[in-house]
C-alpha cells in the first residue's frame, strides 16, 4: 500500500514537471519574436533554452556570428549584408524547425535627441463628430436628427450630397445655402475605416434661425508637446511618443495637414496627486512652420523639419534598442522655461521586453529635485521628452501616473524609429563599404 502511494506520488510529480516544462517551451516559442533587430557590430542576448536553438540559413552564415556557448545565446554581426537582414530557423532539439526568424541588421543609428518645446497644429481629414445634441425647432419642438439617423461620436463626416467636407464651415454653409433646405441630405461618414451613409433632415433652430442636424464637430486641434528626435541626414523628426486624439471622443485624429512651430514655455501648472499638471506654451499661427507633420500614429507624430529653421541641439547619439533598456538611472531632456532645453535625472524602474511595437516600454520615475520642485513631476506638454541612458537615446516619456505624477511610462525609441520610416537600409550598405 505504501509503495503504491509512493508510485502515485512519483507519477503525479513527473506529470506535473513534464506539463510545466512543455508549458515553458510552448510559451517561449509563442513569445519568441518573428523579427529581431541587431545593431551592426553589437551583440544581442536572446532567451536561454536547453531545447531550442537558432540556426542560420547557409546564405547568411558569413554575416552573423552565432555564439554557441549556450544553445541559444548572443548574436553578433561580423560583416555586411546587402539586404539588411538575415534569415534563421528556430529549432526544437536541433532537429525540428518551428518557425523562420528574420534578423534585421541595422547600422549604429545616430539621431539628435531634442527636448525642444513645440507647438502642434493639425487639421483632420473630414470633420470629426465630438458630440450629439438636441435642437429646439422654430415651433418649439425638441428633436435630435443626427442621433435618430444613427450618427455616433467619433464619426468623420467626409461628404454631404456629393460635396467633399473638409471644415466645419463647409457643413454650416451647405445646410443654410442650398435651394431645398427642408429636404433630407445624404451624409457619408468614415467610422473606424468603414464608410456609412445616413439620410437626415436638417431642422431650423429656434435660437438663431439656422439649419442644423444636432452635431458638435471639430476640424482642427492645437497644443504644446516635446520633440523627441530628428535625423540630421533626412531631417525626419518624431515627437510626443503617443498619438494626437480628440479630447472629447478619444479618437486618433486622421490628419489632412499639420505643422509644428517653435514654442516657448510661459508658465507651469504644477502637478499634484490626481490633478495633472501642464506646461503652458506660446506659439503663433503666423510663425514660420518648424516642420510639416506627415503621420499621426499611436506612437507619436512624424514629419520633416523645415530647412529654414535650425534645431537648437545638433549633437547626434546612438540609439538603444528595446532589449538594451535596463533598470537604473537615466536622464531626460525637456523644456520647462522659455526655449531652454535642460537635462534632468530619472530612474527606469521597470523595463518591458517587447517583441513588437507597444506604447508602454518602461516605467520611469522623476528623481531630479529641481524638476519636481518646478513641475511636481511629469506634466502635460512633456510627452516626447527624450530619455537617455548610458549615452544612448532609449525612448521618450508618453504618460503620467495620475496618482503619482513623479512616475509614468516611456516608449522605446526602437518603435518610434520604426514609425518614422527612415531608410536605414541604404546607410547599412554605406557602412559596409558597398
Amino acid at each position: 500500500m505504501h509503495r503504491k502511494n509512493l508510485k502515485k506520488i512519483f507519477l503525479y510529480t513527473t506529470l506535473i514537471i513534464t506539463v510545466l516544462c512543455l508549458t515553458n517551451i510552448l510559451f517561449t516559442i509563442y513569445s519568441f519574436p518573428d523579427e529581431i533587430n541587431v545593431i551592426q557590430g553589437q551583440s544581442r542576448k536572446l532567451t536561454d533554452s536547453k531545447v531550442l536553438s537558432l540556426e542560420l540559413k547557409e546564405d547568411y552564415e558569413k554575416c552573423i556570428n552565432l555564439n554557441k556557448n549556450t544553445v541559444m545565446s548572443s548574436l553578433l554581426l561580423s560583416g555586411g549584408n546587402d539586404k539588411g537582414m538575415a534569415k534563421a530557423s528556430l529549432m526544437l532539439l536541433g532537429i525540428l524547425p518551428i518557425k523562420e526568424i528574420t534578423l534585421n541588421i541595422i547600422p549604429d543609428i545616430k539621431v539628435v535627441p531634442s527636448g525642444e518645446a513645440i507647438g502642434v497644429k493639425i487639421e483632420s481629414k473630414g470633420v470629426l463628430v465630438v458630440g450629439l445634441s438636441s435642437i429646439t425647432d422654430v415651433k418649439g419642438r425638441k428633436c435630435s436628427p443626427a442621433a435618430d439617423a444613427g450618427f455616433e461620436v467619433g464619426d468623420k463626416i467626409i461628404d454631404i450630397d456629393g460635396r467633399q467636407v473638409e471644415k466645419e464651415k463647409d457643413i454650416v454653409d451647405y445646410l443654410n445655402n442650398r435651394q431645398n433646405r427642408d429636404e433630407k441630405i445624404k451624409v457619408i461618414v468614415d467610422r473606424e475605416g468603414n464608410k456609412h451613409d445616413y439620410s437626415v433632415k436638417p431642422v431650423k433652430c429656434e435660437e438663431d434661425n439656422m439649419y442644423r442636424i444636432g452635431l458638435w464637430v471639430r476640424d482642427n486641434i492645437a497644443g504644446v508637446g516635446t520633440m523627441t528626435f530628428y535625423d540630421p541626414e533626412s531631417r525626419v523628426f518624431g515627437a510626443l511618443g503617443h498619438g494626437i486624439t480628440d479630447i472629447d471622443s478619444g479618437v486618433l485624429v486622421d490628419i489632412n495637414s499639420g505643422s509644428i512651430m517653435k514654442s516657448k514655455i510661459a508658465s507651469i501648472q504644477k502637478a499634484r496627486k490626481t490633478v495633472p499638471g501642464e506646461l503652458v506654451g506660446i506659439f503663433y499661427d503666423n510663425d514660420d512652420a518648424y516642420g510639416v507633420i506627415e503621420k499621426n500614429t499611436s506612437f507619436g507624430i512624424y514629419g520633416k523639419l523645415n530647412k529654414k529653421l535650425n534645431p537648437s541641439r545638433i549633437k547626434p547619439v546612438s540609439i538603444g534598442l528595446n532589449s538594451q533598456i535596463k533598470e537604473g538611472p537615466a536622464k531626460i531632456l525637456t523644456t520647462i522655461e522659455g526655449n531652454k532645453v535642460e537635462e534632468f535625472d530619472i530612474e527606469v524602474q521597470k523595463a518591458m521586453r517587447q517583441s513588437s511595437s507597444e506604447s508602454k516600454s518602461m516605467v520611469i520615475k522623476i528623481t531630479d529635485k529641481k524638476l519636481i520642485e518646478k513641475t511636481g513631476g511629469i506634466v502635460q506638454g512633456m510627452s516626447g521628452s527624450p530619455i537617455i541612458q548610458d549615452g544612448r537615446l532609449i525612448g521618450s516619456i508618453t504618460h503620467v501616473l495620475v496618482n503619482d505624477p513623479t512616475r509614468g511610462f516611456g516608449i522605446s525609441i526602437e518603435w518610434m524609429l520604426k514609425e518614422a520610416d527612415i531608410d536605414f537600409g541604404s546607410r547599412l550598405k554605406r557602412a559596409s563599404g558597398e
